[in-house]
């Protein structure tokens, strides 16, 4: 036997020198490869992106048209251009009541496609995109596509209450994670490839490509950026917007009135505005989810629990049109869908008198019911919509009764903005995602003049709603997601020395034991490596599968000098524990010993797998 293997030496202190001659033209070409890959990654998911997104449009609009509108006769606003007079809504009082049993049948289906085909379709799928870049290593199922469309044109087209992102964000990650292995991404470039996905199909179908490739790096965390995810998040973002706006054109998804007002004297009214905003988002929040939890507990089949929420949804919306038909059942008609034609009217009314400020007041929490219900008992729809909606009607409602109180602070064209910056301010602090938010509505409205005001209003919102997110798969940050373990803890172990996680209980045996002797030591223990020690001095070491290999006739007689190994590996107390970790994996082993820096035979301790990783848990000072 022979003394312990050398140690590999800690990597010197500092940054590397740069590279010179062709070692820089490799370095540039490596980059330059990199460059393109992402390019291609962008550019191919922006492609696919952008045609999916118009699909959905369009699949949403055909369903909403022949189903609500050709069966009952309900004829929603739209939104996008102006409109002016004429512009109106029509509902058939003869049929009105029959909306129920539409959204029942919608639901029933939802549930039977979501139960036996991909379970992970219910909901707004926002939060299984999140799940799947965390903890799922960025891998979507290739069924779940299909299904999700399908599901939420059914939910959508039914009359359901909820939005278009968080459908176009499942769809747009599942879509993009299918490029991996004709690719050959890695899992890292998978997980990116992902997002670019959702910030693509949300960029095109919202009309917002900047403020969507933002969103898909923010979304992730409650206190962070992904930032690799943004440069090839802007490039698919473009791709599809232009795809998208090509046949759909490219104005902002809400036509605004011109001259969009606001004063300094006004601010402290947008502090106001950020309150409730902030206040109303915490209802938000815990409405959808005790209300999901509440349908995850009922005493119902799992496929039959989407139609008993649009049920109760359906029941709300009909007792809102015959009990509550002022202005032509704005209540009701609200409530259903999305609602964007909506708020694109109030866009041009200009200060709303009393009796439209009560239902709109009202309608706050009648969308709110109506969103939790719709998605919280698994019907498959977003999130993001209604939430503009609803932060849209507290800024109307804001707007509209402090100009009743102090109507010396009124402005020409602050209804319209107080709703625009309540879109902001109410989503931005559910989704713990204001940046993007900000810019992804003043993409959608063209508002980019209000951008002061707005920083109030959201600052105050965020503040006011800090415990409450939307989204439970958000994490705090980059260093408290899975997917960037590996390479924080790498970073982590680089500068910590393998005696921090050094154990000093390692099993012993002399030379002259038996086998049988030794294996009931290392039985005893919870280390893989048992230290051979003759008169003091570390002589050799013995594991588990070297006593294995031992015939079970022969561990009586034969010795521990016969079976131990002639050469073994150590580290020094002051190896880095990423060198440790290295040499274990070098060695396959769970286990390595730690000798003196001066005395190779001079055993100091062990250091395992386990409590590197019970180091990192909790570190010792």
């Amino acid at each position: 036997m022979t003394s312990a293997g050398t140690d590999p030496q800690p990597p010197t202190p500092g940054d590397p020198p740069a590279p010179k001659g062709w070692k820089a033209w490799a370095h540039s070409f490596t980059d330059t490869r990199a460059l393109y890959r992402w390019a291609l990654i962008g550019i191919t998911v922006g492609v696919i992106a952008g045609f999916v997104a118009l699909a959905f449009y369009y699949a949403l609009q055909l369903a909403s048209e022949s189903m609500l509108g050709g069966l009952l006769g309900i004829n929603l606003p739209t939104n996008g251009s102006p409109p002016g007079a004429s512009f109106s809504w029509s509902t058939n009082p003869s049929t009105f009541f029959i909306l129920p049993l539409l959204l029942v049948a919608g639901g029933l289906a939802v549930g039977l496609l979501v139960t036996n085909i991909a379970s992970e379709t219910g909901g707004h799928g926002t939060d299984q995109a999140i799940h799947a870049f965390h903890r799922g290593r960025g891998v979507v199922r290739a069924r779940v596509p299909a299904t999700k469309f399908l599901v939420s044109v059914l939910t959508l087209g039914t009359g359901g209450s909820g939005g278009r992102e968080g459908p176009t964000a499942q769809i747009g990650s599942g879509l993009a994670t299918f490029l991996a292995r004709p690719l050959g991404l890695s899992t890292r470039e998978r997980r990116i490839a992902m997002m670019v996905g959702v910030g693509a199909g949300i960029g095109a179908i919202f009309k917002a490509p900047f403020g969507a490739a933002l969103l898909s790096a923010e979304i992730l965390y409650l206190s962070d950026f992904e930032p690799d995810v943004i440069m090839p998040s802007i490039l698919g973002s473009v791709i599809s917007y232009s795809i998208f706006g090509s046949i759909e054109g490219f104005g902002p998804e809400f036509a605004t009135p011109a001259g969009l007002g606001w004063s300094p004297e006004q601010l402290p009214l947008y502090v106001i505005l950020g309150v409730v905003c902030g206040l109303l988002g915490i209802l938000y929040v815990v409405m959808f989810h005790r209300t999901h939890r509440a349908f995850d507990r009922v005493n119902a089949p799992t496929w039959a629990r989407p139609a008993i929420g649009v049920a109760i949804v359906g029941a709300l919306f009909v007792a809102l049109y015959y009990l509550v038909p002022q202005e032509s059942h704005l209540m009701a008609v609200g409530g259903i869908g999305i609602g964007y034609g909506v708020v694109q009217w109030l866009l041009f009314q200009g200060h709303l008198p009393i009796l439209v400020l009560a239902l709109l007041v009202g309608l706050i929490f009648v969308k709110i019911v109506a969103t939790a219900l719709t998605v919280g008992s698994g019907g498959s729809a977003g999130l993001f919509g209604p939430g503009i909606v609803i932060g849209a009607l507290i800024g109307f409602s804001v707007s509209g009764f402090t100009d009743q109180l102090v109507p010396s602070l009124a402005v020409a064209g602050d209804s319209a903005a107080f709703a625009i910056i309540g879109m902001m301010a109410f989503f931005g602090s559910v989704s713990r995602a204001p940046v993007a938010v900000i810019l992804m509505v003043v993409e959608m409205t063209g508002s980019e003049s209000l951008i002061v005001p707005a920083m109030v209003a959201i600052f105050i919102a965020y503040y006011v709603n800090a415990r409450h997110n939307l989204y439970t798969e958000q994490v705090e940050n980059r260093l408290a997601s899975p997917a960037h373990t590996t390479e924080y803890f790498a970073e982590f172990l680089k500068h910590v020395p393998a005696s921090a996680a050094m154990r000093t209980d390692v099993p012993r045996a002399a030379p002259t034991a038996s086998v049988e002797a030794a294996h009931l030591t290392l039985g005893r223990s919870d280390i893989s490596v048992l230290a051979v020690i003759d008169q003091g001095r570390l002589v050799g070491e013995v594991r588990l599968a070297d006593l294995l290999g031992v015939p079970l006739r022969d561990r009586a007689w034969q010795t521990v000098r016969q079976i131990a190994r002639e050469t073994y590996p150590a580290v020094r107390p002051g190896s880095t524990l990423l060198d440790t970790l290295g040499r274990m994996d070098a060695e396959s082993a769970d286990a390595i010993l730690v000798v003196d820096t001066d005395d190779p035979h001079h055993l100091l301790g062990v250091v395992t797998r386990e409590s590197i990783t019970n180091f990192q848990r909790s570190p010792r000072a």
